[in-house]
């Protein structure tokens, strides 16, 4: 049996090799609150490897709108800052979720784009704030930062 747990825990472990960051904070009672800021520190030693940028949400079922739109501000080691307005849909034209999961939540693994390569080495901030134009967002239970090491 304990053979058998191996295997199992093996192969999911294998199944995610390129995962270099992969982080989400939960917020508590599914509220957001538009001035709270979700912080990810990601130490960088490569400069030379690029990498593929995900966001991760999960929402609930009763989350009122189909997409989310984030401000994500990036700190560089050393100084300076740049910020982007990213949106991510949840949700189809027709209302069906486009997250995985039953039930009461969904989980979405958005992409946004490739071939991120950092400058310099050293801590990296990144913050994602909501940007819904609600002073608390209702329905977001987590949202985080998945970087992959891209290979080609």
């Amino acid at each position: 049996m304990t053979a058998m747990l191996f295997f199992i825990a093996m192969l999911f472990v294998g199944c995610d090799r390129d995962k270099f960051f992969d982080e989400s904070l939960s917020l508590p009672g599914d509220r957001w609150d538009k001035d709270e800021a979700l912080a990810f520190t990601i130490p960088i030693e490569d400069t030379v490897t690029p990498y593929r940028f995900f966001i991760n949400v999960r929402n609930s079922a009763s989350y009122n709108y189909n997409n989310i739109y984030f401000f994500l501000t990036t700190e560089y080691p050393g100084g300076g800052y740049s910020q982007d307005t990213i949106e991510c849909l949840l949700a189809e034209k027709d209302g069906s979720w486009i997250g995985k999961g039953t039930g009461a939540y969904r989980d979405n693994r958005v992409y946004i784009r490739d071939n991120i390569v950092f400058p310099r080495k050293g801590k990296y901030t990144l913050r994602l704030r909501q940007a819904m134009r609600e002073e608390v967002l209702e329905g977001i239970s987590e949202a985080g930062i998945r970087l992959e090491k891209q290979s080609e």
